[in-house]
């Protein structure tokens, strides 16, 4: 993207060696090819052999742009792109280059899941292109290992119960790298509980029936957990909790005796002005401490960080 084809000569002398390998420069080293474009990027703007040079290069250089653009700039890019600068992602590429043939680069890519699911201290999420793909390849017939099995499995539920999130499909990639990183602490009770709900499920980590497990999952388990757990710190239930509280534990304030028929027994048996305002502080400190509990209550629930994570995909 950085390439000029205002100047196209030392342009193409800044590209890095693998570039310009893969450019066709072959019969010199690319530090003799360098040398030679920086010579005749110095000659006077209308020497004919530089015209020539830069006519040559333009067009390319054009190209490259247009072909850069069109993957950088996608949406799928530049997502891509913020989860690499945020250190969410690592971009894996050696032992591969473009130019390898699609049997090549599949052998690739086969080694390297093999390899990580073979890899006890690795958890591996496969999506559905993945699972496909070693379900195809016949090289896991009877299963994944045990281990890579269940971990795989057991990300599989943590990243799809977070994926069917109301505001999570619509969410811009950098709120939801934001949000992660934000509620990292949240992310530890959250695992324990997906483990327990993993091991609640008949599908392993290749099977067909995976998605529809966790689908039903979410509808019959983890959205009615996350809806009561919405409701117990509602401002309604907080009130009904107080009222509670403040029924069994007393007023502090004179009892009224509705059956006075004078207005001046009724009067007199009314508070002061003094009692009626520490009877208001009294309620609305305990309405605070019936808030601050339910709060706590929520808190310590292992899926608030779902809550947590479409609360802040909202904002």
């Amino acid at each position: 993207m950085d390439t000029d084809p205002d100047d196209p000569l030392l342009t193409v002398a800044n590209l890095p060696s693998e570039t310009l390998e893969r450019l066709g420069v072959e019969e010199v080293t690319p530090q003799e090819f360098r040398r030679a474009l920086r010579k005749l990027a110095a000659r006077p703007n209308n020497d004919p052999q530089r015209l020539e040079g830069e006519a040559l290069w333009r067009p390319a250089i054009v190209k490259f742009r247009q072909q850069a653009a069109e993957v950088l700039h996608s949406a799928e890019g530049l997502e891509l792109n913020m989860a690499l600068e945020a250190g969410s992602v690592t971009l894996i590429s050696d032992g591969t280059c473009f130019e390898d043939s699609t049997v090549q680069q599949i052998t690739w890519f086969r080694e390297r899941l093999t390899q990580a699911l073979a890899d006890p201290s690795s958890t591996v999420l496969l999506d559905q292109i993945s699972t496909d793909f070693l379900r195809e390849a016949g090289d896991y017939a009877d299963g994944l290992p045990a281990v890579a099995d269940n971990r795989s499995r057991r990300t599989a539920v943590g990243a799809g119960l977070v994926e069917r999130l109301p505001t999570f499909p619509d969410a811009p990639m950098s709120h939801i790298l934001e949000a992660r990183e934000e509620l990292a602490d949240g992310r530890v009770a959250y695992r324990e509980s997906v483990k327990e709900l993993a091991s609640k499920l008949q599908s392993s980590a290749l099977d067909e029936t995976l998605p529809s497990e966790i689908d039903e999952l979410w509808h019959d388990v983890v959205r009615p957990k996350l809806e009561d757990l919405r409701k117990s710190a509602t401002a309604t239930r907080v009130g009904v909790e107080t009222a509670k509280r403040l029924f069994m534990e007393g007023y502090g304030l004179p009892t009224l005796l509705v059956a006075i028929a004078n207005f001046s027994d009724l009067a007199a048996a009314l508070p002061t002005p003094a009692a009626a305002a520490a009877a208001a502080t009294r309620v609305a400190a305990a309405g605070a401490q019936e808030a601050f509990r339910a709060h706590a209550t929520v808190r310590r629930h292992d899926l608030v960080y779902l809550l947590d994570v479409n609360k802040k995909l909202r904002k």
